[in-house]
This record gives C-alpha cells, structure tokens and sequence, in this order.
C-alpha cells in the first residue's frame, strides 16, 4: 500500500516538475512580481460562484493561543471570551514536610502577553513595554475577571473511539456550571473587579534548591488564594502530587471567567496560556531540629499551565444578515466562511483546449466599506489581517501556498507574500481588498487535469499553521465537517461583496494573465 501511494505521489512531482519547466519562461516572470498586476500580457476574467456557509460551534480545545476578555464590534457584536486549563506540576511529588512547618507566603499566576519590549529593566526602573494582538479601545478598558478551580475532567481520550476527545466552544455553560467554590483572584480590584491587560513590567522572583531567579515581563498577574493552594497543595493527601497523571484527577485545572463592566467596552486579549505558571513561595524551618525565624528556609513550588485547554466564546447577535450579496467571514464563535467555486461550466476545457501560456492568475476579493463600523474614518471595527484560501474538498492548502517559500522574520503571520491574502487598505486605513494568487493551482487544473476542487475561504489568526478542527455539526450537506484551526482561533470577522452583488465591479474578481501560442 505505501509502495503505491509513494509511487502516485512521484508521478504527480514529474508531471508537476515537467509542466513547471514547461511554463518557467512565463510563469516566474508572472509569479514573482508581487503587487503588480499586469505583466504585458493578455488577460481575461473567468466566472467564481461564492456560497455564505455557517458553521456553528467548533472543536476549540488545545488551540496554540486562547482569546480571553471582552471586544464589543459594532458589526458583529459582543464578544466574550473565557477560558479552561489543566496544570501540572513543574517538579513531581514535591517533599513537603509538615513537620517543618511551612507557611505560604504567596501564590502569584503569571501569563506572558504578546509584546514587543521598548526599554530593558535598568538602575530600579522598570521595563516598558508595547503589548500586541489586543482588541479593543486603546486606551484599556476595565472588565471583571475571576479564576475558579475548574470541576470539570478534561479527557485525552474519547472513551467511544479513542480519539482525541473534542471539546467546542460553546460549552462555556457546562464548565460554569462545574466550577468549584469562589473566585482565587479576589481582593485586589486592579486583579479582580477592575482588570486591565496592563503594559507595565511584572517582576517574579522563584526560589529552586535555595537559587534564586527573578523573571520581568508584561503580561498577567494575579495573586491567587494562600488559604485554597495550602489546602490543595500544601496539605495534598498522600500521593496525589505522585506524577501529572494523579496530579491532574486531583487538580482538574482553572477555569477564567469575564464579565463586562457596566459602561466599560472592555479589552480582548490573544494569550498563549502556555506560557503561564501558578507560582506557591513558602517558607519552613531550616531542620527538624532548628526552627529558628532567622534561619527559616525559602523555597517555590511551581505549577504550569500546561495540558488540555478549551477555548470558550460567547458571540452576540451580528449587525450584518448574510445573504446571497454578501460574504461573511468570521472566525471564533458564530463563524462562518465562503465556499468557491472556479469556472463555469466549459471554461475550463476551452482554457485547456485553447492551450495558452497562463502567467498569473489570482481571486480578488472586495471588502464592504459601507457597513457602520467598516466604514472610512471607523476606528472600532477591527478588521482580520488576512484570510486564507484552501482545498475544501481535501482540507489542506493549495499548491500555490505550499511552494511559497517567501518569510517575513519579523512578522511571522506576514510571510507567504507571493500567495497573499494580506489585507489591503486605504487612505483612512480601511480594508478595501484581499487578493490570494492561484497561478499553480490554475496550471495544475489546466496542465495536469487535475479536479477543478471547491475552495474555503475563512480569516485566519496565523498563515503558517494550516492544520484543522473539527465542527460539531456537519454543514453544507455534510460536505463540509472541519475548518482551518487558525480560523477557529481568530476573534475577527469582515465582510465581503459576493458573486451576486448588483455591482459587478464589486464581485469577487477570478482574473488569469496569459500568452497565447504563436501561429505557424
């Protein structure tokens, strides 16, 4: 069996390998010209039909980052994001001598955000910092954030299949209705009842094995319950600190919960969580023996946030009804994407049978700038970066995505410029267009034969991770069951003019730049 697929997929590298040598005259001089859209050859646009499909909920756990707090969009509504992780001991099966009586200090959750540091820690004055992927005023607004004991199993497993168990993001019901006592985080406002996503540096010192080591960064800071962390931890029966797998029954995790502030829009943050930890310093006694105030001893126990994780999202009612006219894409909850399809019935085979030399082709799509919120001079509706178009039939990237070697290494999320998807804007700073190149793609169905396959088209939160999730219920007549993870990620949605808008000049743009053959 393996031996046959290699031996398709070696078939398919020649003819592909073939057909590019055939065509490099023309298709590198097209290709790679970036941003320009004529290359002094003839042109001529194909019809693309364009489908509004929603999704409903999608499988959200163990995405690589998590949106958490609140962003108010007037086109799309309220968005509320909360969040469930599990921890894990950082050092299994801690010696904790009840004898030498140990006495928490304090218990301080730290979460790096996303952000680019200004000035470095230096004479006793503070870093500074600019924090990234936060939506919202930019002046920081207020909203109320409380830390449970989460209540509820996360499984590995899927005891009925033994796959990965799937967890979506409307479950957010079912994890408040499990959380345990009351909130960890109370008793500080700024922490608590008036939290901010705060730029200012946050130092944290650990003691390991009698070592000392001090962390600065922005991002989050809370300090957590003594009294919950020396009866969970502290105080922990025999055994349930033996590995992460006892651990992890025994402390389900931490469940975050926002709530909006009266008056207050709010702030959304993209946080990798993983790169948090619980942080428990506590003191005890040097020896059995010396239990002398002076000599007592410093030591830290630390908990990572790591293990299964659910994305949970609240989304109110969009401004915007979908129809024929319009495309809304979406990511997050209430999500929802475009269906493409290229050619109409004959256009294709009389491209091939008129044999001409293709040198670029791309899909243009024009944004809705009229809608309140997206309008010119609109600063609330934040719009996604990017979209990305991809094989819906198959469920993976198109050709022209993978062969694009292009980088950006200071804006990761902005590399692959050549196959684009990058938004356009205009002079206010609105979006106007997104223009994905599909030359290859259009060789291969023209070249190679290959099937003319129906397209997805969502936002995407990052274009290097092209893996998928699953959606909890099928859509479009079954056909479509999972979606690109990034776009499950993104909190962001835009609207875009389908192929039924009145205005044709609005409609999605399917253009193909071309040489014909000489004749004898």
């Amino acid at each position: 069996m393996n031996k046959v697929v290699l031996k398709k997929h070696l078939l398919l590298a020649v003819a592909f390998g073939f057909l590019a040598s055939c065509d490099s005259n023309f298709n590198e001089l097209g290709t790679d010209i970036v941003g320009v859209d004529n290359f002094g050859f003839e042109s001529q646009q194909y019809t693309v039909n364009t489908t509004n499909v929603s999704l409903g909920a999608l499988e959200s756990n163990n995405l690589p980052v998590n949106p958490l707090g609140i962003y108010n969009s007037p086109v799309f509504g309220l968005t509320r994001a909360n969040f469930v992780t599990q921890v894990q001991l950082a050092s299994v099966n801690p010696a904790i001598d009840p004898l030498l009586h140990p006495i928490i200090e304090n218990v301080v959750l730290t979460i790096p955000y996303f952000n680019t540091k200004l000035t470095a820690f230096a004479n006793d004055v503070a870093g500074t910092y600019k924090l990234d992927s936060i939506y919202g005023p930019e002046i920081r607004s207020k909203f109320i954030l409380d830390v449970y004991e989460s209540g509820y199993f996360l499984r590995d497993l899927n005891p009925l299949d033994q796959l990965q168990q799937a967890y979506y993001n409307d479950q957010d019901a079912d994890f408040n209705a499990a959380k345990i006592g009351s909130s960890l985080n109370t008793g500080i406002a700024s922490q608590n009842t008036d939290f901010v996503f705060s730029n200012l540096e946050n130092s944290e010192t650990t003691t390991v094995n009698g070592t000392e080591t001090t962390t600065r960064n922005a991002g989050m800071k809370l300090n957590l319950s003594t009294v919950f962390f020396k009866t969970k931890i502290l105080e922990a029966q025999a055994g349930k600190l033996l590995n992460n797998n006892v651990f992890k029954d025994y402390f389900r995790g931490l469940y975050f919960s926002v709530a909006q502030i009266p008056g207050e829009e709010g702030n959304l943050a993209m946080i990798n969580f993983q790169g948090g930890k619980i942080t428990i310093n506590y003191k005890e006694d040097l020896s059995l023996t010396d239990a002398t105030e002076a000599n007592r001893v410093s030591k830290s126990i630390v908990l990572n946030l790591t293990g299964n994780t659910v994305s949970l999202v609240e989304q109110g009612t969009p401004a915007i009804v979908p129809d024929s006219r319009k495309l809304v894409l979406k990511g997050g909850a209430n999500s929802s994407m475009a269906v493409i399809d290229l050619f109409s019935a004959g256009e294709l085979q009389q491209l091939r049978d008129d044999k001409w030399l293709i040198n670029d082709a791309s899909l243009t799509f024009t944004i809705d700038n009229t809608q309140t919120g997206m309008d010119a001079g609109s600063t609330k509706a934040v719009e996604p970066n990017r979209v990305y178009l991809y094989d819906l039939n198959n469920k993976r990237p198109i050709v022209d995505y993978s062969l694009d070697a292009s980088a950006n290494s200071a804006k990761p999320k902005f590399g692959k410029t050549l196959f684009g998807g990058i938004i356009k804007k205009d002079a206010t700073a609105r979006g106007t267009t997104y223009k994905i190149r599909l030359t290859k793609h259009v060789l291969q169905m023209v070249k190679l034969d290959s099937t003319n396959v129906r397209l997805g088209l969502v936002v995407t939160e990052d274009i290097n991770n092209v893996a998928n999730k699953r959606l909890k219920s099928p859509v479009l007549a079954g056909t479509i069951k999972a979606v690109p993870l990034m776009s499950v990620v993104h909190p962001l949605g835009t609207i875009l003019f389908g192929s039924d808008e009145a205005d044709a000049s609005k409609r999605p743009r399917f253009e193909i730049y071309y040489t014909k053959p000489k004749q004898n």
